[in-house]
């Protein structure tokens, strides 16, 4: 279950949101993982990714980082899988 958003960033465009759920992994129990939410003060941009990082830090810069370089929504499933897949490691 999705709680309340752990940090909101803003700029002058839209809103980024880390957000916070406890998933089951079979091998491993549960687990608390982090994910970005994006979108503008009307909700009428919107876009989430549930599941980045277990690192809250980790997630906390990358979404500092989307929020300072005024990331649209249409690219963060993008710029999550990119991170999942090591391109961001000065993180």
């Amino acid at each position: 279950m999705m709680s309340a958003g752990l940090f909101i960033y803003k700029n002058s465009q839209y809103n980024y949101e880390i957000t916070c759920r406890s998933i089951f992994i079979e091998e491993y129990g549960n687990a608390i993982v982090y994910g970005i939410k994006i979108y503008n003060d009307d909700n009428s941009e919107y876009s989430c990714v549930n599941d980045i990082s277990e690192d809250l830090g980790s997630v906390d810069r990358l979404c500092r980082l989307m929020c300072d370089e005024c990331v649209y929504p249409v690219h963060l499933a993008d710029i999550a899988e990119d991170f999942a897949e090591g391109a961001f490691e000065s993180l």
